[in-house]
């Protein structure tokens, strides 16, 4: 072996060892980053630290800059991929903390109702929120007898005196559930809250809730969930931290909602519709969205203070649902209206009718129309019922559907139940329908004289019925005949006080009118009878038919009212020769509105008016 080469490897070998054992001792430099935030609205960036250097880039506030090194009032800075010098007036150093992984965290529970939660640590500052008995949050830290925490929704300060803080095990653990005590409600804060199948917030959606709304606890989760029942018959589970928890004993003030199981309308029949809220209160804010009259909407939910939630127009929010502003029902009502073309008149003939707030049965009924009772038509439905004034502040519908009613363009002069004040009880008429059998007297424009005379007779005759008269017909049919001899003599036969006999005239086609006619011969004077007869007539006419011709009352002898032995009246109501009396004479609203007249003649006459 060569000594002199193992003593230079050997020193050779040594060297190496002291240099890597150097480089061993020596960790491997992490320099600590430090981010710099710009504070000026425009920084630039420089070659030096100099103003007078070049600028190489320039950055926005609140831009984001790492610190290499500084060098007086000047800091080096990096930006994206370029390197420069920025002046330390404008640049605030960004605190970092760093944290270290935990299994455990500590929870802050409160050990009273209401506890405040505030913006700093003094009992001046702001309340931010309320925590309750029980309700956790998460610690952050504790100071001067104050605790610092974190809600879901808030970051403040409690007093350390009501709460307890304690280490909570980092747990993926299910939350433990319980039943809730009997009539513990949840009161919704928040403006709109999810429901949802479990009581986390990453579980499926199932609905919303919205502010105020009052729902029934069914379970507790210890995780600050709560089961609620927020539409009949359907559960779901909604975050504690959104709302407060009541216990109320069920009275007629609590107020709850739910869905209808059936799918049901309101109808609006308020005539200055019905505002839309964003609560079940007439105290509510108002949505801006009327609910006009007569609109149709679906309820979606119902407050057990009457209040329904509905949408309109795509605004969605709470009317006031009472009846004395619509109606409720699953029937899907559906019409059209519009006015009559002229004045029409709706009366009853018979019976008695429901006054609706809807043209349909479904509609709840207001009252009812009876016999005699008449209104102005104020429109008509497609499917037959009439709007009415029923009451001086009141609009219903009565179904025209039937025979107890008839439509008129005449106004009634009253009520047909009650055309007259007072009675003709006691007194007994005859009234005799001129002509009959091969007598056909007048004819023309498709109607004969026999046949007009019999049915106005009719008229007459159920009108002094319906006020007690007693009346005695010369004839009842078209296949009857009596002689004049005979007409005139069945007074006296009857024991009768009055004698009428009914007639229509014949003349020229352009003749027209009524007339009525008594006898200056007579053994009896009728003068007197027949005025009030005709006045009668007259009046009744006048009001139903203003444009129609009066030809007065005259003196004629007439056989029939000559030789007869009771005051007499012989009418003649119109010309079968002029074709539009000979329609009008032909009209069941005609001959009413005579007999109307002829009544309230007869009571003037025996005082019974």
């Amino acid at each position: 072996m060569n000594t002199k080469k193992l003593n230079a490897a050997t020193i050779v070998s040594l060297c190496l060892v002291l240099v890597f054992s150097m480089f061993a001792v020596i960790p491997k430099a992490h320099a600590s980053s430090t981010k710099l935030k710009v504070t000026a609205s425009a920084l630039n960036i420089r070659t030096a630290p100099s103003t007078s250097s070049k600028v190489i880039t320039t950055v926005k506030k609140n831009t984001t800059l790492v610190k290499v090194k500084a060098s007086g009032k000047w800091y080096q800075v990096k930006y994206k991929n370029k390197t420069g010098w920025a002046s330390a007036k404008y640049l605030k150093t960004v605190k970092t903390t760093v944290s270290t992984a935990s299994t455990t965290s500590k929870i802050v529970t409160s050990k009273t109702d209401n506890l405040n939660i505030r913006k700093s640590n003094s009992t001046n500052s702001t309340v931010l929120g309320k925590l309750n008995k029980g309700k956790t949050a998460t610690y952050i830290q504790q100071k001067n007898g104050w605790v610092k925490i974190k809600t879901s929704s808030i970051t403040g300060w409690v007093s350390a005196t009501y709460v307890t803080v304690s280490t909570k095990k980092a747990t993926t653990a299910k939350p433990k559930i319980t039943n809730a005590k009997k009539n513990l409600y949840f009161i919704v804060t928040a403006k709109s809250l999810s429901v949802r199948s479990e009581p986390n917030s990453k579980s499926k959606l199932l609905a919303y809730v919205k502010k105020n709304e009052s729902l029934l606890i069914s379970r507790i989760a210890s995780n600050d969930w709560v089961e609620v029942t927020y539409q009949t018959g359907k559960k779901g589970w909604v975050s504690t931290h959104y709302g407060t928890q009541k216990v109320k004993e069920p009275t007629t003030s609590s107020i709850t909602v739910v869905v209808p199981k059936k799918t049901t309308y309101y109808y609006v029949t308020e005539p200055t519709g019905l505002t839309i809220r964003n609560s079940y209160s007439v105290n509510a804010k108002s949505l801006g969205q009327i609910v006009p009259f007569e609109s149709k909407v679906q309820i979606l939910k119902q407050a057990s203070n009457g209040w329904i939630y509905v949408n309109y127009n795509d605004k969605k929010g709470w009317i006031n649902g009472s009846t004395s502003y619509g109606f409720a029902s699953t029937t899907n009502i559906s019409f059209t209206a519009k006015k009559p073309s002229k004045t029409q008149y709706f009366v009853m003939r018979s019976g008695t009718l429901n006054v609706r707030s809807l043209p349909t049965t479904a509609a709840p009924s207001l009252g009812k129309a009876s016999k005699g009772n008449y209104f102005k038509i104020l429109r008509i439905s497609n499917n037959n019922w009439v709007e009415v004034q029923y009451t001086s502040k009141q609009k219903g519908w009565i179904s025209s559907n039937t025979t107890s009613s008839k439509i008129t363009t005449k106004k009634p002069t009253t009520t047909v139940s009650d055309s007259v004040k007072g009675t003709l009880k006691g007194i007994k008429i005859v009234v005799d329908p001129g002509h009959g059998k091969q007598d056909n007297g007048a004819s023309g424009n498709h109607v004969v004289e026999k046949t007009l005379n019999l049915k106005a007779a009719k008229a007459i005759q159920s009108a002094i019925e319906e006020v007690g008269g007693i009346v005695y017909m010369t004839r009842t049919t078209d296949n009857q005949f009596l002689t004049l001899d005979e007409r005139a003599a069945y007074a006296k036969q009857k024991g009768a006080n009055a004698f009428i006999s009914v007639h229509h005239n014949s003349g020229p086609s352009s003749a027209t009118g009524y007339e009525s006619y008594y006898s200056t011969s007579a053994k009896v004077s009728s003068k007197k009878f027949a005025d009030a007869i005709h006045d009668g007539i007259k009046d009744a006419i006048k009001e139903e038919y203003p444009n129609y011709k009066d030809r007065k009352l005259k003196a004629m002898d007439y056989y029939v009212v000559r030789y007869n032995s009771v005051v007499s009246v012989l009418l003649e109501l119109g010309f079968v020769s002029n074709a539009s009396d000979a329609k009008l004479v032909n009209s069941n609203d005609y001959r009413e509105t005579v007999a109307k007249g002829v009544v309230n003649g007869l009571l003037s006459y025996y005082g019974r008016d």
